[in-house]
């Protein structure tokens, strides 16, 4: 079942409401908080899907399955908070390293990379977005 269209209609009933009924008034403001059940939050989370921009990686590996599986371990215990990404090229599979937006990023990186891994080539990709953090 898609949550997306209810929800949209519950936040625009929500602001249309609010706008509605301050007509006149000079704005207030405040905090917002929403509360919802923990039913509710954990659907939320298990249908949250990582949005994907173009952007670039670094490509640090090529080879077999159990080979890029074996490199990336190996990469991760030695750069313990890298991002890497396995995919399949066929026949073979591919290790990339982090989300760069701007290519200028990515040779910057390649830069640092290429002292361990002279191979490593920059390439397009789908990237995951900044993160951003929402705390108070």
């Amino acid at each position: 079942m898609d949550l997306k269209r209810p929800i949209f209609l519950f936040v625009f009933g929500c602001c249309l409401t609010h706008c509605l009924s301050g007509q006149g008034h000079p704005p207030k403001r405040g905090k917002i908080s929403w509360h919802v059940s923990q039913d509710v939050a954990e659907l939320e989370k298990s249908t949250r899907r990582p949005s994907l921009q173009s952007g670039y990686r670094i490509q640090i590996f090529l080879g077999s399955l159990e080979d890029a599986k074996r490199f990336r371990q190996q990469y991760i215990l030695q750069h313990p908070n890298a991002m890497i990404y396995i995919s399949q090229n066929i026949p073979d599979y591919v290790l990339r390293y982090g989300n760069f937006l701007s290519k200028n990023e990515a040779r910057v990186a390649l830069k640092e990379i290429r002292k361990e891994i002279p191979s490593a080539i920059i390439v397009d990709d789908m990237v995951e977005p900044p993160r951003i953090d929402l705390k108070d």
